[in-house]
């Protein structure tokens, strides 16, 4: 009999080594979080709708079908063929968990969001990069990787962290070439982006669109996202993930902001695309090699990225940074702020911060 003193559980192959996310988190006193690309925070009138029924929905297992409605009919839909989930990340998971096994492959254009590289192989897949660190959706080097056992396919468009899009005709071709692969288009950035692909990826019969309350209408905290789809996809998803994934306050308060924040969301939507044109500009000036982008972030390379990041931080502004990740060492992901007196702090900062790099160097 083995000693339990010496003994202790060993994970699946699946999980093997794998260790858990974490992002990059500067030392010091911050209070400007630009690192996380989250929205605007709504007005504190959002909880008015809740309060009176705050006692049930805390009391109560939740029900998503009134929001599940709202987002149909906001997108034209069946209810079923809607699935809130836990954040847009739920949603994606639960795909993986659909599609994927050992016997099959996902197509992944890298680099992107960076939880689509964990979650296709712990559903077993064997993953193929295409490499995607500028420019358009490599939709041909995607397309030349198409085999018999490709049984997903991701297009992040606007793509996290770099920023860069995918066209309507993409997806088009994409799910042609591909009848037996699911393909999922996350829109987690769509708002700010010049052009919405919802209504392309929903008119193909192989697509499946994720989309979230978590960027462009301020409420991460809330974890509310939600995929969009045919009917059997979206049951299939549905039996891929625990029957309660989004609390009944969190749901209450996203239907209430989605109902009376459209104009307010725009408004930032509008603000954080001119932030984000001179925040490019600003980033060139200043001798980085900023990337163009249609989110609500900016990715750059640096000659120091590090010095920059902690610089940053002593500012009291934290931003992206990718040390783990070779294909983005040197670059930072600085989230526009949406707000003109953040973002004339932040460009102070980087002012102050780049100026002392280069007399360094």
């Amino acid at each position: 009999m083995s000693n339990p003193a010496t003994t202790f559980p060993r994970p699946a192959e699946r999980i093997g080594d794998r260790q858990p996310y974490l992002s990059p988190s500067p030392d010091g006193p911050i209070d400007l979080w630009l690192n996380s690309n989250e929205g605007l925070a709504p007005r504190a009138e959002l909880i008015q709708p809740a309060q009176d029924r705050l006692g049930e929905l805390i009391r109560r297992y939740p029900n998503a079908a009134k929001l599940e409605q709202q987002l149909a009919d906001r997108f034209g839909l069946e209810r079923e063929q809607v699935l809130v989930t836990a954040g847009a990340d739920d949603a994606l998971y639960r795909a993986c968990q659909t599609m994927l096994d050992r016997e099959r492959e996902f197509i992944l254009p890298m680099p992107t969001f960076e939880m689509l590289d964990r979650y296709g192989p712990l559903a077993g897949a064997k993953l193929i990069e295409i490499d995607w660190r500028s420019g358009p959706y490599p939709t041909d080097d995607v397309l030349g990787a198409i085999t018999d056992v490709t049984s997903m396919i991701a297009v992040v468009s606007p793509n996290n962290p770099t920023g860069a899009v995918a066209k309507a005709d993409d997806l088009r071709r994409l799910s042609a070439a591909a009848r037996g692969a699911l393909l999922v288009v996350d829109l987690a950035y769509a708002e700010y982006a010049d052009e919405d692909l919802t209504g392309t990826a929903l008119s193909l019969p192989n697509t499946l669109v994720v989309r979230t309350l978590s960027k462009a209408w301020g409420l991460a905290g809330l974890r509310v996202g939600y995929a969009l789809g045919q009917a059997q996809v979206v049951r299939w998803l549905h039996a891929a993930g625990n029957p309660y994934a989004a609390s009944g306050l969190s749901m209450a308060l996203a239907g209430a902001w989605l109902q009376t924040g459209e104009s307010a969301m725009r408004a930032h939507v509008a603000r954080v695309r001119d932030e984000r044109g001179a925040l490019f500009e600003l980033l060139a000036e200043l001798g980085a090699e900023a990337q163009p982008s249609q989110a609500n972030f900016v990715l750059a390379r640096f000659r120091d990225a590090p010095s920059t990041w902690a610089g940053l931080a002593r500012e009291g502004i934290a931003v992206r940074a990718f040390w783990e990740h070779a294909q983005l060492a040197d670059c930072l992901r600085i989230t526009c702020p949406g707000d003109a007196a953040d973002y004339c702090r932040l460009e102070a900062a980087l002012r102050r911060v780049m100026s002392g790099a280069k007399e360094a160097t």
